[in-house]
């Protein structure tokens, strides 16, 4: 891959909660290792000799490694220096992935295998070493996130008539999170707030667009003619996390 990572063609990315969290990864692994064995039975038929029945395939397997840096640089990153994040940052959000309960989105665009697609987390592992104080090296393995399909069939009852039998929808997985709510505390702001929903304390503009109206109304219960973008907070107000 290219030494000079930023005007790359090559990105690779960690999404959550259908692309609301975006993180963007720092230096592209030196390999990337992309597999999917497939099912064969081998069956022994007599007076003929070994039949292959070939199935579908199993889950796409990926894995490589590489390193969260602690400082962003343009020769070797792959995100532009807004998109950068610590290596804390980093290993917390992998952590956090590999224990949720929905698949992550990975991309890797410009590379030959264009991988979209849903994928669990299987095996993440991080290390400090003490020639690169705060670099974090990592390996990880992901398999794709596949929702079975069931087709309908049809059963009889007792009384001889052909009943339908109900289905999943066979629909591709998502990741889209459930709508949280938080009850404001005392000397709450929403910095802080985004800081602990998000791991970032500066995507607070999130919470402020989805309830600015609350926070305004609030603000107003208490004798002020607004919430002042936010800055006013008062405890006891529920907001919405989005």
């Amino acid at each position: 891959m290219s030494t000079n990572q930023v005007s790359a063609k090559y990105r690779m990315y960690f999404n959550y909660d259908n692309d609301q969290k975006v993180y963007v990864i720092p230096v592209l692994p030196e390999k990337i290792k992309v597999s999917a064995k497939g099912q064969t039975t081998s069956i022994d038929i007599e007076k003929f000799g070994e039949v292959l029945c070939k199935g579908k395939r199993d889950a796409i397997t990926i894995s490589f490694s590489s390193f969260f840096p602690a400082a962003w640089g343009a020769s070797y990153c792959a995100c532009l220096q807004k998109d950068f994040r610590s290596p804390a940052d980093w290993h917390n959000w992998m952590i956090s992935l590999e224990n949720a309960a929905n698949p992550c989105h990975f991309v890797l665009e410009g590379s030959p295998f264009a991988i979209n697609m849903y994928a669990d987390i299987t095996s993440y592992s991080g290390e400090e070493e003490g020639g690169d104080v705060g670099t974090i090296t990592y390996t990880v393995e992901l398999k794709e996130h596949r929702v079975p399909v069931v087709e309908k069939y049809k059963v009889k009852n007792k009384k001889g008539k052909t009943k339908k039998k109900k289905t999943s929808s066979g629909k591709r997985g998502n990741n889209k999170s459930k709508i949280k709510c938080y009850v404001t505390k005392s000397n709450d702001c929403l910095y802080t707030i985004a800081k602990m929903m998000y791991g970032n304390g500066a995507e607070y503009t999130k919470i402020l667009n989805k309830n600015k109206s609350e926070l305004d109304k609030e603000a107003k219960k208490h004798g002020y003619a607004n919430s002042k973008n936010g800055n006013l907070i008062f405890a006891g107000t529920q907001i919405i996390i989005p």
